[in-house]
């Protein structure tokens, strides 16, 4: 989860002009939270509007996935704690997550929630160290 959002909010950046490696590393961590994006951003020395910029893709796939969350669950069978926890862990935002599972049933929020924390986590330590070495030689 974390890999593909980092790389689908970075590519969206960087086709806004946004080609930098610092630019894309702090756009792309906000995609994956809002949390990530302004730790990874001040780590690796981004400007405060591109760190806005990251919270801004950060809260807007929150609302996507809160609003989307109770549409799509029993289409993708979110009905049980082991699909909550692979659905959190592949989504990884903790407030989205938190919020699409009350929705659907809120006996799901905590199992969604402990792995959309840890996904947090991951982020937070990938992002502003490998993601980043890995722009730096790639962009």
């Amino acid at each position: 989860g974390v890999i593909v959002t980092f790389f689908v909010g970075g590519s969206i950046g960087y086709a806004m002009g946004y080609t930098d490696a610092v630019s894309f590393t702090t756009i792309g961590a906000g995609a994956c939270t809002y949390i990530v994006g302004p730790i990874t951003g001040a780590a690796i020395g981004a400007s405060s509007d591109l760190i806005a910029i990251s919270i801004a893709a950060g809260v807007v796939k929150t609302i996507f996935v809160t609003i989307i969350t109770p549409l799509v669950a029993k289409k993708i069978g979110l009905d049980n704690p082991g699909t909550a926890m692979i659905f959190g862990g592949m989504i990884g935002t903790t407030s989205g997550v938190a919020a699409g599972l009350a929705a659907t049933d809120p006996k799901l929020v905590p199992y969604g929630a402990l792995t959309a924390t840890f996904y947090t986590g991951i982020g937070v330590l990938l992002c502003p160290s490998v993601f980043y070495l890995l722009m730096v030689y790639l962009l």
